[in-house]
Order: structure tokens, then sequence, then C-alpha cells
């Protein structure tokens, strides 16, 4: 049996006033159980006063503070869950969340539920599952996602043309507002609103989303992890890419995004019997 997890970092909803409650209660029972708590310094600028009278709270400069961590609480949404996959990227540290959002659809544990809940986690009564990522090659960068990259028209009025090509072959030339790369996480996000199936979180697999494209033939294509994906811009502007909801890049009118795998890259930690198809079921249908 493994011993109980006595390091963690937390990070909470967007917005400080929905997420102080839990924070207070968590921290309670945190530092009546003996385990130390880093915050990032943006939890810091959102809840000074309620870190700051904790016992045991430190400040989380970055990835380098995370030795020994051995789970990512995190009291929010989906968003927030983004944010503490990007925090322990290729940390091997498991993200479970309180479900503070709108939908919440990674999270594990109910906001009536908050106590009972983190008593399971500091006592391992969870299942890990390692999240394929995607890395998207544009002008000689890399940008990697944990849910999506999105080739689209950007804030622009009109339709782009993109080539899409897997491994070589050219599977469409389309008019469309975009196209959307998702992960088996975030196949139940942007991708799933444009028509994609739903990936179960461990399916070594990910899908190709059009949205809004002129043509009735396209349909999601769910592709291979050793796959490569070629996005080519064949307008005469540019197309924005989006990753993980960030503008980070464009393409210009020829080039080319190419899209790969990158296995492990997180890690999502479920309480024992808890399903990401339940989570389907109960909150997006």
């Amino acid at each position: 049996m493994s011993p109980e997890i006595k390091r963690i970092v937390v990070l909470t909803h967007g917005n400080a006033g929905v997420a102080g409650n839990a924070l207070r209660t968590s921290l309670a029972l945190l530092a009546a159980r003996g385990v130390e708590v880093l915050a990032p310094q943006s939890e810091w600028e959102k809840h000074r006063g309620i870190l700051g009278a904790a016992e045991g709270v430190r400040v989380c400069a970055g990835a380098r503070d995370l030795e020994g961590v051995g789970l990512c609480l995190v009291l929010g949404g989906d968003g927030t869950m983004l944010r503490a996959f990007h925090l322990t990227r290729d940390q091997c540290i498991p993200v479970a969340g309180v479900n503070l959002g709108r939908v919440g659809f990674l999270t594990t544990i109910s906001k009536e539920e908050v106590e009972d809940g983190l008593i399971r986690l500091l006592a391992h009564d969870f299942v890990e599952y390692p999240l394929l990522g995607l890395e998207a090659e544009v002008k000689g960068e890399i940008y990697r996602a944990t849910n999506d990259v999105v080739v689209g028209k950007g804030n622009g009025s009109d339709a782009c043309a993109l080539a899409l090509t897997i491994n070589g072959v050219t599977l469409f030339e389309v008019m469309c507002d975009g196209v959307v790369v998702g992960t088996p996480a975030g196949s139940s996000a942007y991708s799933l609103a444009a028509g994609g199936p739903l990936l179960g979180i461990s399916v070594d697999a990910y899908v190709i989303s059009l949205v809004a494209p002129h043509a009735v033939g396209v349909r999601p294509v769910v592709a291979a992890p050793q796959d490569v994906l070629e996005i080519i811009n064949l307008d005469a502007g540019e197309c924005s890419i989006d990753v993980d909801g960030d503008r980070l890049a464009t393409l210009s009118p020829g080039a080319t995004a190419r899209i790969n795998t990158s296995p492990g890259m997180t890690t999502l930690a479920l309480l024992k019997g808890d399903s990401l198809y339940h989570h389907f079921r109960d909150r997006l249908l």
C-alpha cells in the first residue's frame, strides 16, 4: 500500500470567489494531516489572505519546485484542469479536480464532497491515466497541446481553404471554418462540438474534426498515434493557430502545420469507481 501523499500543489478557479470556501476547507484538512502545500504566485495574488493564514503553504515558482509532489489538486473546472496539466507537464504528477466549473468534465470530486474526496486522494484511492498530447510544428517552432490544436479562419469572416494529409496521403481539400485536432482528453471539448466522436481517455489515438466544412462528404477522422497530420493553408490569407485555446501562431499562405502525438505528456487522476463515461452521461447530455 502506498504511503499517504504528503506534498501537493494546488490551483484554483480563475474567479477567486468561486474557490474560496473549497480552498479553506482543503487547506484545513491538509494542515491537520501534515501535508505541505505549494501554490503558484498567481494563486497567492488571488487568495493571499487564505493562503497566508494557513499552515504549511509555500510559493511554487515553477516546475523546479515540484520535486516530491504527489498530487496536483484543482479547485475549479476544465479550464483550471488545463492550467494544471500545463504546470505538471512531463512531471508524472497526477492531476485531480474538484468540480467548481460549469461542466468540469475532467474533474472527479463534487463540490459537496471536498473533504471525503480529498481524504481518498491522499490515500492514493485513485487511478492514474497518462494523457496523450500533441505537438504542432509551425515555421520551425514546436507548440505542445494537452487538449487540442485548432487551425482556423481566426477573426476573419470568410472560410479558409485547407488541405489535410496523413502520412503524405491527401484526405481533404476543403473550405471550412477550421480544423480541430483533439487528444482523447480534448475530444470532449471543441472537437465534440464540431461533430467529432468522444474518445475513451485511454485510447491511443487522436481525432481530426472539421468546423463547418463546405462539403457534404467530409467526416471526422480518428488517427493512430504514429500518424503524422499536415494541414496546409491553400488560402491567400493567414490562418490562425490556437493551442489549448490560446492563439499562439499563424499559418501563412502555402505554409504547413505538422502535427504528431506526444505520449504521456501529463496525467489525469480519477477516484476509483469514477469514469469519464459517467461524466459524459451526467454532465454533457
